[in-house]
């Protein structure tokens, strides 16, 4: 089977940190012959650091001198309409971070386009690929913790990464900060509500100390047909955090993706014995989730999210099989966005210490 030739557009944070890696994991599956970024000198030095071939600063220039069969978009939203639009009419596939656009409307024509030129498209939700998730959905859809009731999704982002970077473009995203982080948060609860009907949003101004920074504490509230999301998303803290706690009738799975651990919690009743038991219960899955997760690590097995859903696209695309994630999936996450997006928008700018709209 042929190698499929890569070249990715940006060389930022993600791609040296995400990307590259999991491309070159797949060395046999794939080449990547080159990399590109309006920062010529940028794209050279990530070449030279990383053993890509080639560095460009004109994407249409790369598409043309090096022909790829997939082109991996890795720039800021605004850009992901034009860039994406060139690959297609270059033939190429194409792996875009998310968000996929910033509008349902770019979204659509990206996927018109690609449909008529029988494009793959797949869409960077990285956080469904992780392990203790996948795993979660399934004990789930087994009946492990009974009924489906709703749950809640925590995310910490540290004020460092972008809250008090002045010239970072995530404040000017629609929302302010939530725009980037935001998109993460909606594709996991529409992986398990959807659709989502209505939603109530809360913002909180905590930092007054970065003006640039519209708020720095995000409140929502996704309501499906028969479940509810609650979300907490905040980026005033010096820490990292991305936990889902799924609630069922008979139980709650409490899933950390940066821990990578799953664990089960069930207290039907409220005694001694009972809580006593459920608390071993309780340290042996911890015990257990610690052992294998410090194997991962210490033997090299543990493969991160990005290289993940980027071997699911690869080997799609050589077996000509549908997208792990689709355009339609990127699309529906952005809408769901807007949706809370707006209403941020429409918050009180004469009370930005706290506001709030229901």
């Amino acid at each position: 089977m042929a190698k499929i030739k890569v070249a990715i557009v940006g060389a930022g944070f993600i791609v040296q940190r995400k990307h590259i890696s999991g491309f070159q994991r797949l060395k046999n599956q794939v080449d990547l012959v080159a990399i590109c970024d309006v920062n010529l000198d940028q794209a050279k030095q990530v070449a030279a650091k990383f053993g890509i071939p080639r560095a460009y600063g004109d994407m249409e220039q790369m598409l043309a001198a090096e022909k790829p069969d997939l082109v991996d978009i890795c720039t800021p939203p605004k850009t992901h309409l034009p860039l994406a639009m060139t690959a297609i009419q270059h033939r190429c596939h194409i792996l875009t971070e998310k968000p996929m656009a910033l509008t349902v409307e770019d979204c659509q024509q990206i996927i018109d386009a690609a449909r008529q030129a029988d494009i793959q498209l797949c869409v960077g939700h990285n956080q469904l690929f992780y392990p203790s998730l996948v795993k979660a959905r399934k004990l789930l859809e087994s009946g492990e913790i009974g009924e489906f009731r709703g749950m809640h999704i925590y995310m910490s982002t540290p004020i460092n990464f972008m809250t008090s970077v002045k010239d970072h473009w995530a404040h000017k995203l629609p929302g302010g900060l939530i725009g980037e982080t935001g998109p993460h948060m909606v594709y996991l609860a529409l992986s398990f509500i959807n659709p989502i009907v209505d939603m109530d949003v809360h913002a909180m101004k905590l930092m007054p100390e970065y003006p640039w920074s519209r708020y720095e504490d995000y409140r929502v509230v996704l309501r499906g047909e028969r479940a509810f999301c609650s979300a907490t998303l905040t980026y005033a803290t010096n820490h990292w955090a991305d936990t889902i706690r799924l609630i069922g009738t008979d139980g709650t799975l409490e899933v950390d993706l940066i821990g990578l651990s799953l664990l089960k919690y069930r207290r039907p009743e409220l005694k001694a014995v009972s809580d006593g038991v459920q608390s071993l219960t309780h340290s042996a899955q911890l015990l257990r989730h610690v052992a294998v997760t410090g194997t991962k690590y210490l033997f090299g097995r543990h493969q991160p999210t990005h290289a993940l859903y980027i071997e699911s696209f690869v080997k799609a695309l050589q077996k000509k099989q549908p997208s792990p994630v689709p355009g339609e999936m990127g699309r529906d996450t952005i809408k769901v966005l807007k949706m809370i997006t707006d209403q941020v928008e429409a918050l009180s700018l004469e009370q930005p210490e706290i506001a709030s709209v229901i």
